[in-house]
């Protein structure tokens, strides 16, 4: 009868143990996603991607004939938290002209900050 009691220990022994390695491996994989994600977000995007995206915005009145980036970031001096940004320029030719404009996009997100006409070509 002992024997049997000892089995039944053991069982229930080998039950916690899965259970616990099993509740482990889960919060290894949670910790290790939501790292991968922060490390993500904070990486800088590629310059070219943001002038993709730029010339996406700017130029949907029309057809984008030009257009430059510098990659290397700036500080943005119009803003008061003075963001990390790309500049840049796109041309857009369309029924108005030439439309030469220049842009900030935030180096992290790629979203276009501030853009302006600084030339139009008639």
């Amino acid at each position: 009868m002992r024997e049997n009691k000892n089995n039944k220990n053991q069982n229930y022994n080998y039950d916690n143990n899965g259970l616990l390695g099993g509740l482990l491996l889960a919060t290894g994989v949670l910790i290790g996603s939501a790292a991968t994600l922060l490390i993500k977000e904070n990486r800088p995007k590629k310059a070219g991607l943001v002038l993709e995206t730029a010339k996406n915005r700017l130029g949907q009145n029309g057809n984008v004939v030009g257009s430059w980036i510098d990659y290397d970031s700036i500080e943005y001096d119009l803003f008061e938290d003075k963001p990390l940004v790309y500049i840049g320029g796109v041309t857009v030719e369309n029924a108005e002209g030439r439309l030469q404009y220049q842009f900030a996009s935030d180096i992290y997100t790629g979203e276009l900050i501030d853009y302006y006409l600084i030339n139009q070509n008639n």
